[in-house]
């Protein structure tokens, strides 16, 4: 049964992203885009077949796509992970994915802007202070 939740909820995610009606939380509600921030638009560009806008969104879209593919042959139990090398896959991933989404800050990258003024938050927090 929690295999056909994790399908549905990821068949969910994807209709989502790719009808344009999904937005990161994080980014939404604090102005701060998440560490994955630029992923869905990676993906809409690589299926429009342009590589480097792929990276540009996301340098670690292909680490998705072996993450992903690896993810469904060990949800079909056709790769088999022992516990310690399931966590440490998942410990490095995390790793990478945290320097990606710090270099990326380092170099600036658009894709990873922090916009305060735009979010939900700060519109709740304006709107608050002219009451008050």
């Amino acid at each position: 049964m929690q295999s056909a939740a994790g399908w549905t909820a990821f068949v969910f995610l994807l209709v989502l992203c790719f009808s344009g009606l999904y937005r990161c939380p994080l980014n939404f509600i604090f102005g701060v885009p998440c560490p994955m921030c630029g992923m869905t638009r990676a993906f809409v560009s690589l299926f429009h077949g342009d590589i480097s806008r792929a990276f540009y969104f996301h340098p670690l879209w292909p680490v998705a796509i072996i993450v992903l593919i690896a993810w469904v042959l060990y949800s079909f139990k056709i790769l088999k992970l022992s516990k310690k090398a399931y966590d440490l896959v998942c410990y490095a991933l995390s790793v990478l994915i945290i320097v990606c989404f710090i270099l990326r800050h380092i170099q600036n990258s658009p894709v990873v802007q922090i916009h305060f003024t735009s979010s939900l938050l700060w519109k709740l927090l304006s709107f608050f202070r002219k009451i008050f």
